[in-house]
Order: C-alpha cells, then structure tokens, then sequence
C-alpha cells in the first residue's frame, strides 16, 4: 500500500506531521470531523483500513480529542454540533438498513472505541450540568419524585408551545415539524429496543404503547405513517436522514440521548426514565400545537399524529410510572438513581432545545 506524509493544521491544534496514510484518503483529513466519521463508517471493513493505516488512526484519535476539548471545555457551537451528529452517524448504524453502505462496520472495534470515548465526555458533561439528583428509596418515592421533576422543571411549561399556540405563522410551524421529525419517526425503534430484556411484569405496558406506535393493526395510522403524512401535507416533505442534517446540536443531543440509552444496556435504566418523562412531557404541550394548527387552519386529519398522543400518552404517561417503572424498581431498587438520571438527562435536554427552537423560529422564549 502506497503511503505518503502531510502536515496539517486544524481547528485547536498545533501542527502534526502524520506518517503512512494510504493514498486514495487524503481527503478525509481535511473533512469536518463529523464527515471524517460517517465516511469511515461507509467505508468497507473500516477495521483492517485503521489498523493498516497508523496515521489515520492517530489522525481520527487526534480529532476525537479536539472535538471533546473544544465541545465540553470551550462550549464552542461549532464543535458541538460535529460532536453530535459524528454521534448521530455512530448510533444510525445500529438501525440502518442491512444494505446500507459500511453495515459490515456494525461492530468495528475502532468506532465503537470512539463512540464509547465520546459518550463518556458527553455523560460527564451532563452530569455536571444536571446537578444533583432527588432523593427516593423505593417505587412511592421514586414515582412522586419523577412527577415532582416533571412539574418543577420549565420544559413542562415552555413558552414555546403557548407561542405556537398563539402567534406562530405557518411558516415556523412547518419550521418545527421538521425538527420534530427526526425522534418522532425513530421512536417506533425506541419503543422496540425497550421492550428487549425488559421485565415479564413491564411488558403489558410496553407492548401497548407498541401496539398504538404501529396503529393498532392499521399501517396507515402508525405513528410514522401520521407524521410523515403531516410533513407532506405542509409542504415539508420527506428527506433521507428525516430532516436530521437541518439540527443544530441541541436537537441532535436530545435525538442521541434516546439513542444513547436505547443501544447501551448498561443505560437501560436510564431510558425508562428518559420514556417516562416524554410520556409526561408530551400531551400538555401538544395540546397547544395542536391548537395553533388549528387556529391557521391545519385539517384534523393533517394533524392525527398530535391529536393522538394528546390522548394516548395521557395514559402512557402514568403507565409508565405504574406498570413499567415501579415493578423493576420492587425488583431492583438499585435502579432508582439511574432512573432518576434520565428523566433528569431528558429535561435538561428538553429545556435547551425548546430554548434554541424558539429563538430560531423568531418567537419570544422569554
């Protein structure tokens, strides 16, 4: 294999000489880390390209480094969003399509390596932004603290919904469908992935919000069906990645959170929580939406998606609580705190991207 040496010089780095690289690669190194990640991801066998590849290596270990200092220690947005949407490529593979390009990288032993390094910067960092943790000892406590969480938190009653609600035009709410699109098309998978290994006592519940997911038998009322037919009847559209690429980072790191916890088992604590307060978070604050679809004249049968979580996550919502989080917990009080971490992750992750959307789409978020 021929090699060749080059110098580079990139964003928050001195400059490197990197030795042995491959021809036929060089521009990968001066691609965005994001990019550098996704065309690893579609290369074929990316495991035997690194290990023949040493300076390709210390190249992507070099840009994994930079990306975390500059994301989690200098706050930098740019940095930031190429962090999560190189997190974004690293979970779509673990959902992609068997004929996607690179889907034998499934589980390549280097992106798992850097997948895991990021995941580890990104916990810490949340964790420091989530701060302490309610206290609970048993389900009572837990389920009460979870509510608590839910009504005390400023998500739960985001100005941003009373704006949709009351002054948005057509045009940011067509804005905010499309942001919405991406999580509200994955999480038919989410529901799936949570009822693997979940608790014979769980599963009742999880299976019913699967079966409302899925339509109830009915495939042209699926949830997925509902909400791309709401994108095409705004004018919005269908795109390949769901809309993900218009994301800025707070929308990719409320998607990747989901993910995070779905595909880690060692998070599946985490996700319940993470479920368990959307299923609360949601019905409020749809009702809203829903309302200013309405007042500028959205047909009821463009906006089935909303109208139907309106009504089933109600339920949900303390199923959740009830049927699913309180029978693991009799089981394995252990799980509280990573129970509570989640409901805490999502949030704080709510919170922040209501924040930006609003400010995006041009409405006041106060």
């Amino acid at each position: 294999m021929e090699t060749e040496s080059r110098t580079l010089v990139h964003r928050g780095t001195t400059t490197r000489h990197l030795p042995h690289l491959p021809a036929g690669i060089e521009h990968l190194l001066d691609a965005s880390y994001s990019e550098i990640v996704r065309n690893l991801i579609q290369a074929p066998y990316v495991d035997q390209l690194l290990a023949g590849s040493p300076g390709l290596h210390a190249h992507l270990w070099t840009r994994t480094a930079d990306i975390m200092h500059q994301a989690y220690m200098e706050h930098d947005v740019h940095a930031l969003t190429e962090f999560h949407r190189a997190l974004f490529s690293l979970y779509e593979m673990h959902v992609a399509s068997p004929t996607a390009a690179g889907i034998e990288n499934q589980f390549s032993v280097h992106l798992n390596a850097i997948r895991s390094h990021l995941e580890q910067e990104w916990l810490r960092a949340e964790r420091v932004r989530i701060g302490a943790l309610p206290n609970a000892h048993d389900a009572d406590g837990l389920i009460l603290a979870i509510k608590q969480m839910w009504l005390d938190h400023p998500a739960s009653r985001h100005r941003l919904f009373d704006l949709l609600q009351a002054q948005a035009s057509l045009n940011q709410l067509r804005a905010f469908f499309q942001s919405d699109a991406a999580l509200n098309i994955r999480f038919f998978d989410l529901i799936v992935m949570a009822l693997i290994g979940s608790e014979p006592e769980a599963r009742t519940e999880l299976a019913s919000n699967f079966w409302d997911e899925a339509g109830r038998g009915n495939p042209t009322r699926s949830h997925v069906a509902l909400f791309r037919h709401l994108l095409d009847a705004a004018d919005i559209g269908q795109a390949p990645d769901d809309h993900a690429s218009t994301l800025t980072w707070q929308g990719l790191r409320g998607y990747n959170l989901f993910m995070y916890c779905a595909i880690n088992r060692q998070h599946y604590f985490r996700s319940l929580g993470v479920m368990a307060i959307t299923e609360l978070l949601d019905p409020g604050q749809y009702t809203k939406l829903v309302q200013g679809c309405r007042r500028l004249g959205l047909a009821d049968a463009d906006l089935a998606y909303y109208d139907e979580h309106i009504e089933v996550d109600i339920i949900h919502g303390d199923g959740w609580l009830e049927k699913v989080i309180r029978p693991i917990v009799n089981r394995t009080p252990a799980a509280i705190p990573e129970i509570l971490e989640g409901c805490a992750l999502r949030l704080a992750s709510c919170g922040d991207y209501y924040d930006d959307l609003a400010r995006r789409l041009g409405l006041d978020s106060g």
